[in-house]
């Protein structure tokens, strides 16, 4: 390039996305883990029954961005869209860990 200038640098928003993306990645995986043993030792699910509920867990919060991603494509704007997949994804994940811990529950009075 001309002046010898690297185009190699990456910006700081850039670096922020990767920073931000990482660290929720970790603690994702954190309340997945945490989600089997409290399912295993406080709501003494099986470890099977736990994991499987995890899994499932897992599977529709990962599925989300897949659901968004053509209203993204089509009709929405960039910022429109980073704010309501965020909130989708938060609604979404808190709405199916509280129906986890509601199922452990109703399975705890059960057996008790």
């Amino acid at each position: 390039m001309a002046g010898g200038q690297s185009t190699r640098n990456l910006n700081k928003p850039c670096i922020l996305l990767i920073v931000i993306a990482g660290m929720e990645r970790f603690s994702f995986k954190g309340v997945a883990s945490n989600l089997v043993t409290y399912l295993t030792d406080v709501a003494k699910m099986s470890n099977s029954a736990a994991a499987k509920m995890v899994n499932n867990w897992c599977g529709i919060t990962s599925m989300l961005p897949l659901l968004v991603a053509p209203l993204a494509d089509s009709y929405l704007d960039r910022y429109t869209t980073v704010l309501a997949s965020s909130s989708l994804y938060f609604a979404v994940s808190f709405l199916s860990i509280r129906l986890v811990l509601l199922y452990a529950m109703l399975l705890c009075k059960r057996y008790l």
